[in-house]
């Protein structure tokens, strides 16, 4: 008998908004010092679709919830054609919700975002590159540490809804105060329409250092910049709204001690109320401020109870799903969306094994833009090397380029920057 699985309490809600304008289909890439060879990529996927059950299944529709089960076609790795993060289309992937592509020296794994979250994909990605390394007769080993290895069997742990397990209460003691309306971004929608990838390439640990000396982290500093420019582009539209705020998920298994290869993160809106005197430092004084307090464990643990418990809710429960979907995208729009101008996603410090860092040269996150959100930004950093991704569905790409400007100009850093050239 096929293998069923629950869509995990997360990927529910993937389920229900993703459409035509949010794809909900976020790509983890590694780019190698070689061409990628398609024939050894094949082979290696063929071996590691196995150790990942639950991103290998195809949807089947349920009456109260849609529901995952085990899908015996043939993952087939495809070379780059379309923009990045495209909505994958079922029928032509053999009913999968994850795409391996290949594009000169790049290795991208593209999923669904019911199935995974980044942490989840990079280990996929990492075990893949592997497998695809030790079969092309590279002297690479691991001992498990940083890769799950190809060939072990999928322990229960990894396929579990971590959020059900750290739940500590079904009941909402402290409803989730209803974030403010953020200020959003606008502009011509590209023509035709796809998502235009720009990336900076800067050293990790010099812009570490950089940030540990304005008294913040990496992730506070590119966080507080962001807002800074977003607020200068704005002030040249003669906006009104001040409050800019920065989605940004935060992975749940650094303080609660999970392995699960599902969903397993919430998000922290950091926001600023901006006017033409707030300085950078004061911006950065605010964002870290708010980022201590946002990923505290107990104010994490208050978000994983409100979670299960809003969907343990009878209602929920027993409503089917085509009145069920339309009412959760409404809310998804109206509480999720609007409270934020744009999402930083930072897969952070990937650990390689030492055997594996010299083939590897850089990876990067690519996030799906939406109509509320139309750029959106992701970063991930191996062997010291930070590779910052903004990717768009819009003309405008000046809160970009001005983004990377004051970088060089606030650090001195050198930031090579690069783009995919959709719809320019």
């Amino acid at each position: 008998m096929d293998q069923w699985y629950k869509i995990d309490n997360t990927g529910k809600i993937f389920h229900a908004v993703s459409n035509a304008s949010n794809s909900a289909v976020f790509r983890v890439s590694m780019t190698l010092h070689e061409m990628v060879d398609p024939k050894i990529l094949q082979e290696a996927l063929d071996i590691v679709v196995l150790r990942f059950p639950t991103l290998t299944v195809r949807v089947r529709k349920g009456l109260f919830w849609d529901f995952l089960e085990q899908n015996d076609q043939v993952l087939l790795v495809k070379e780059e054609t379309d923009y990045p993060c495209a909505p994958i289309d079922r029928k032509e992937n053999n009913a999968f919700l994850i795409r391996v592509l290949y594009f000169k020296k790049r290795i991208s794994v593209e999923v669904f975002h019911s199935l995974t979250d980044g942490g989840g994909a990079a280990e996929f990605l990492k075990t893949l590159a592997y497998e695809y390394l030790l079969l092309k007769g590279e002297p690479v080993e691991a001992d498990g540490t940083y890769i799950m290895l190809p060939h072990d069997a999928p322990k229960r742990e990894e396929v579990e809804d971590s959020f059900e397990k750290y739940a500590t209460s079904r009941e909402v003691k402290n409803p989730a105060s209803s974030d403010k309306k953020a200020y959003q971004l606008k502009g011509t929608t590209l023509n035709p329409p796809g998502i235009n990838v720009i990336q900076g390439i800067v050293d990790a640990k010099a812009l570490n250092t950089f940030a540990k000396a304005e008294g913040t982290s990496l992730t506070g500093f590119l966080t507080s910049l962001l807002i800074k420019v977003i607020h200068m582009e704005k002030h040249r539209e003669k906006s009104k709204s001040s409050l800019i705020t920065v989605a940004m998920p935060v992975s749940l298994r650094r303080h609660f001690p999970s392995v699960s290869i599902r969903n397993f993160f919430s998000v922290s809106n950091i926001g600023v109320r901006m006017s033409d005197d707030v300085s950078l430092e004061e911006i950065i004084e605010q964002v870290t401020q708010q980022l201590i307090a946002k990923t505290d464990k107990n104010f994490l643990q208050e978000g994983i109870n409100r979670f299960v418990a809003f969907q343990s809710h009878l209602w929920l429960r027993i409503v089917p799903v085509f009145i069920k979907y339309p009412v959760m995208r409404f809310a998804f729009n109206q509480f999720g969306e609007r409270a934020k101008t744009l999402t930083l996603s930072n897969l952070g410090n990937i650990q390689l094994p030492e055997s594996m860092q010299p083939y590897a040269d850089s990876m990067d996150v690519v996030l799906y833009p939406t109509n509320k959100s139309p750029i959106n930004c992701g970063t991930a950093t191996v062997n010291d090397k930070l590779t910052i991704t903004f990717s768009r569905s819009i003309e405008e790409n000046k809160i970009i380029k001005t983004f990377f400007k004051e970088i060089t100009r606030l650090t001195g850093l050198d930031v090579t920057v690069s783009s995919n050239g959709w719809g320019e």
